[in-house]
């Protein structure tokens, strides 16, 4: 029996047979080739096969899109592309060691040099090389499993995850990786238990072996004894006997112990997630991500915005956000080559420039308006007022043609606005002469307002939402919106983690968006706070310096320790 620990992403207690995969080591011979052409040949059919394999994937989540879309965008990336033919057509170097020194000297740039956008994903251009490597030897990158099983590995590629059957992954157990690695945000948003960081457990495991795993303590276990088994079963019992006792709790409003109520809903993708924010008790959806439709195919599809309206009709609002495409998010045809995608043509940027587009998804979203009162209008990525009152004279445009088609709406709809960027909190008091509700996207808040990718592991520890500037926007948000009577709420990832409860109660906040499994926990949470005591925490965290001396006073909170 061995016994690892390592860092738990996503928690669960599993005991199962262990489906063992290392990655066959790339030794990529340096040497001159003798014939360019054929190396290029072999260059070129591999980032094809690549390509073909990341189209084939149909990303059923926010974080497989962006992950997706950074791979390909890094596959047609006109100067890695440009740096590899060089290297074979002038240099003569084989495909394969082309590959690497390209990468080795695109990635080497980026990180001293080069764009922001791209030095902070040095980790995915490493996973698409790898991919590009793996073709040009004939070594497939796909993992198969026979049955449900713990997929032991050296490391998983996000894409190689989302290529299988996720139903049959009952937890993973990883030797590399870190809390804001792609494969954990991925294991977050399927719900997988996992375990990053054991070192070197997949050499130390057999294929078939039984392995036990807490992913909320971060222990793994290879050849349990039935003693240690036992224990691990029992664990699993008080989970979900836990789980259980939550989603009893389900029909009991998240009200404070001194009677402040705070309104849970639920971020979806899709109409398979309305199902999951009813059972939970959600009030509502703060979050349609509407793009999905478009990455699915679907486009503006009046069937899907009008039964999202109806299925919600009696629970809550459903709060449609327009395209956020553009970016790394981009659906097939819609492809355009920018230095800097996150900061460039995307969302409404993208829309207000395909209006093709964008009229035909308001016209949806206006006649689901005529099925419920309950659905809510939100425009993402708005950089300040001039690009809002755009938005919104071309939103009354369809209106007018709305009513002179005869086409039924609630011209009482609710109009909200996302607030992402530092420019839009700023001037959030502005913003809030506008719109009936906003909502702060704390994911990318937190990374363009201290300028760190989540994603990328080698910046990760400066990845802190509890950055003193970070906190202060967020005070400073929901004081410009209640001074104007303006709803505001948090859909980030912040919004559906415990811990953050507390602080974010304190702040003001009454309205929270995440997804259905973190409702259950943050209901929990709330029902055992007092609003006044967290308020006077809140006032006290915004004396403080840093993100260090925050971060501590937020665990002595949720200690008890006041």
């Amino acid at each position: 029996m061995i016994s690892r620990s390592g860092i738990g992403v996503f928690p669960g207690v599993v005991v199962a047979k262990a489906a063992v995969f290392r990655h066959t080591p790339l030794d990529v011979e340096h040497r001159l080739s003798d014939d360019p052409e054929m190396e290029k040949m072999a260059f070129e059919e591999a980032r094809s096969s690549v390509l073909d394999d990341l189209h084939a994937i149909k990303p059923s989540t926010k974080e497989d899109a962006d992950i997706l879309s950074v791979y390909e965008s890094m596959l047609s990336d006109p100067d890695y592309l440009s740096l590899i033919r060089d290297n074979i057509t002038r240099g003569r170097y084989t495909a394969s060691w082309a590959v690497e020194a390209a990468t080795e000297k695109y990635t080497a740039a980026l990180a001293a040099l080069g764009d922001a956008y791209f030095a902070e994903r040095i980790s995915d251009i490493k996973d698409a090389e790898n991919r590009l490597l793996s073709a040009i030897a004939g070594i497939s990158s796909s993992i198969t499993l026979a049955e449900p099983s713990i997929i032991v590995a050296d490391y998983l590629l996000p894409s190689e995850l989302m290529q299988m059957d996720r139903s049959c992954v009952l937890g993973l157990l990883l030797d590399s990786g870190s809390q804001t690695s792609h494969i954990a945000i991925l294991a977050h948003s399927d719900e997988i238990p996992a375990i990053l960081g054991l070192g070197s457990f997949s050499g130390e495991t057999e294929d078939g072996a039984t392995v036990a795993m807490d992913a909320r303590d971060g222990i793994a276990i290879i050849d349990p004894d039935e003693k240690t088994i036992r224990s691990f079963r029992a664990r699993k019992g008080i989970a979900l006997r836990n789980e259980k006792e939550l989603k009893k709790e389900a029909t009991l409003p998240a009200v404070t112990l001194d009677g402040h109520r705070i309104h849970l809903m639920c971020n979806v993708e899709g109409l398979e997630g309305i199902d999951g924010a009813i059972a939970a008790g959600a009030e509502g959806i703060g979050l349609f991500r509407t793009e999905f439709l478009v990455l699915h195919g679907f486009h503006g599809d009046d069937e899907v915005y009008g039964k999202a309206a109806s299925a919600m009709g009696g629970y809550g609002p459903v709060t449609f956000r327009t395209y956020d495409l553009g970016g790394d998010k981009m659906a097939d045809g819609m492809a355009r080559e920018e230095e800097n995608p996150v900061l460039g043509w995307r969302a409404v940027r993208f829309c207000m420039e395909r209006k093709d587009l964008f009229r035909s998804q308001l016209v949806s979203i206006l006649k689901a308006s005529a099925l419920s009162p309950s659905v809510r209008l939100m425009f993402p990525m708005i950089s300040g007022s001039e690009e809002l009152l755009e938005v919104l004279d071309y939103l009354e445009e369809v209106k007018a043609d709305c009513r002179k088609e005869g086409i039924a709406f609630d011209e009482n709809m609710k109009i909200g606005t996302m607030i992402e960027t530092p420019s839009a909190a700023i001037t959030a008091d502005i913003l809030a002469d506008h719109v009936d509700f906003m909502s702060i996207g704390t994911n990318d808040l937190v990374q363009y307002t201290i300028a760190v990718d989540r994603g990328n592991e080698r910046i990760a520890h400066l990845y802190r939402p509890l950055h003193p500037a970070v906190i202060r926007l967020l005070k400073y948000v929901v004081d410009a919106a209640k001074a104007k009577g303006v709803t505001v709420s948090v859909c980030g990832e912040m919004a559906g983690q415990a811990e953050y409860a507390p602080l974010l109660v304190g702040l003001g906040f009454d309205e929270l968006s995440m997804t259905a499994h973190s409702v259950l926990e943050v209901r929990r949470r709330i029902r055992s706070l007092e609003w006044e005591s967290c308020a006077d925490f809140a006032d006290r965290i915004l004396s403080l310096p840093d993100a260090t001396s925050i971060e501590k006073a937020l665990k002595e909170f949720n200690n008890g320790k006041t």
